[in-house]
């Protein structure tokens, strides 16, 4: 094949992958045991014997308290209150999602400066289609999209 065509054909795949799911790759999917919801775009897995932290890639759901963070959040013309609100149905969609599929996928895509892993999770329709929560979570509302800066 050509390797223009194979670049491009990688490229799509690779589009696909991050917006629908259509291209999730079985070969690096991992299923975790859930531990608990932290947050909207953060869950605890069970691997290795210890809980270890997976960050959403992707997204950037709203606060579920007052901490550093929410100063950025406030800049979206919300307040505090309006902030943790959404922050809170976040994490209760999240769990809501989780608890509905039996059995999640996790794409582990990298590491991020707190040394959490950064992945997508997903589920499988009943036609076995995978499908990506982090992008689920997007159309709540109550999760803006976020580019990860790579610079770990």
């Amino acid at each position: 094949m050509n390797k223009h065509l194979l670049k491009i054909f990688v490229a799509v795949c690779a589009f696909l992958s991050a917006n629908i799911g259509i291209c999730a790759n079985q070969n690096y999917l991992i299923k975790p045991q859930i531990a608990y919801v932290i947050d909207g775009d953060t869950v605890k897995i069970r691997l290795k014997e210890r809980n270890t932290s997976v960050r959403l890639t992707g997204i950037d759901c709203y606060e579920t308290s007052d901490n550093n963070h929410i100063k950025y959040q406030r800049n979206k013309g919300l307040t505090d209150d309006e902030i943790i609100s959404r922050g809170l149905k976040a994490k209760q969609e999240m769990i809501k999602i989780l608890r509905k599929h039996k059995e999640i996928y996790l794409e582990i895509t990298g590491v991020d400066h707190y040394s959490r892993l950064v992945g997508i999770f997903y589920y499988k329709d009943p036609q076995g289609k995978y499908i990506n929560i982090n992008n689920e979570m997007m159309k709540t509302g109550y999760c803006p999209e976020y580019i990860y800066k790579r610079n770990w």
